[in-house]
């Protein structure tokens, strides 16, 4: 009986043992594809994470470049504008300087005009005829065109300094325009002048023929 019942109490201890062990076997194999789940995961987000920050990496690069493109953009389109303005700044100088070389023109003209009145002058006082008025007129005339032709050489010198490389196109036009209005206002001045010389020439010179008829 004593036998049986030590059987008993070792078959039961066993049974025990192996049921722990059993247990204790599947809660660690259990546990072991956990592990391998989560070892498997931290490696995905991980790789996730390194293509979030290649994206930014990429995009920022991206923005650089985009950056780079505008700035040379902007750097070609000033380029452009600067060689426009010289170049229209250069066709203005060139314009306004024609127009002052027609008024040298015109003022030679204007000077040959005198040279006949003072031939004029010389003709009429041979004969007996008082020119005083006509070359009081012809004098203060010809003041007026030493008037002009300072004005006309100044306005030439303020056109020429115009600097195409720095000068806008506004204050271009407005240098040149404000320089040739002097010497277009002075050269007007002579003309009147030479003109009142001729009349009052014609006055002498009618009131001689008037006189000479009477006779």
């Amino acid at each position: 009986m004593r036998r049986f019942a030590i059987g008993v109490v070792s078959f039961a201890l066993l049974l025990f043992f192996s049921v722990n062990f059993s247990l204790y076997a599947q809660t660690e194999d259990s546990s072991s594809p956990d592990t391998q789940e989560q070892g498997s995961f931290q490696g995905k987000l991980d790789k996730l994470r390194e293509e979030r920050i290649e994206r930014r990496q990429n995009l920022i690069e991206r923005h650089k470049q985009l950056q780079k493109r505008r700035q040379e953009s902007r750097e070609k389109i000033a380029t452009k504008t600067a060689e426009v303005r010289k170049r229209v700044v250069a066709r203005i100088k060139t314009v306004f300087l024609k127009i002052l070389g027609r008024y040298e023109a015109a003022l030679a003209r204007l000077d040959k005009i005198a040279q006949r009145i003072a031939s004029r002058i010389d003709k009429l006082k041979e004969r007996g005829v008082n020119t005083t008025e006509a070359e009081t007129a012809l004098v203060a005339a010809e003041s007026l065109g030493a008037t002009a032709s300072s004005a006309i050489d100044n306005a030439k010198l303020k056109v020429d300094a115009i600097d195409p490389e720095s000068t806008s196109v506004k204050d271009a036009v407005m240098t040149a325009k404000d320089a040739i209005k002097g010497a277009k206002q002075a050269l007007r001045n002579y003309h009147q002048g030479l003109v009142g010389a001729i009349r009052l020439l014609k006055a002498s010179s009618d009131l001689r023929s008037t006189e000479e008829s009477s006779e």
